[in-house]
């Protein structure tokens, strides 16, 4: 499927572990700012000492990007029974989402700013 330029929401569909489920992701495109912020972040000096930070990297970055969830995707615990996270009657979706789904959200931002690859060609022989 070709990528189309200009669209201003993305999806990834991840296969969640916990659940055993598909749960889709709607995101924004980061911006040139954010990708160079995301690089730079991933690691910090502290008391003259280098700190790895990518796991913080990856769930902050995540949740600024994520737009949205799949309907149905995510459910809340109630006191009348699960129903559906939604971003419109649950204004702390993104906090419930860093709270209990903190991978789901660093997996959507690993695979957002790191997730080039080059394919081969196929006619290229791979050597070992």
């Amino acid at each position: 499927m070709p990528r189309v330029l200009g669209e201003a929401q993305h999806s990834l569909v991840v296969h969640d572990p916990v659940s055993g489920s598909e749960v889709t992701l709607y995101y924004r495109r980061p911006t040139s700012e954010e990708r160079v912020a995301y690089q730079v972040s991933a690691f910090r000096l502290e008391g003259g000492q280098r700190r790895f930070c990518l796991g913080e990297t990856r769930l902050q970055f995540g949740l600024e990007i994520l737009t949205g969830v799949g309907p149905g995707d995510f459910l809340v615990a109630a006191d009348a029974g699960d129903e559906p996270l939604d971003p419109e009657r649950h204004p702390d979706w993104k906090e419930r989402l860093r709270e209990h789904a903190p991978d789901l959200v660093s997996y959507l931002a690993q695979q957002i700013f790191e997730g080039l690859r080059v394919v081969p060609r196929e006619d290229q022989e791979c050597s070992t």
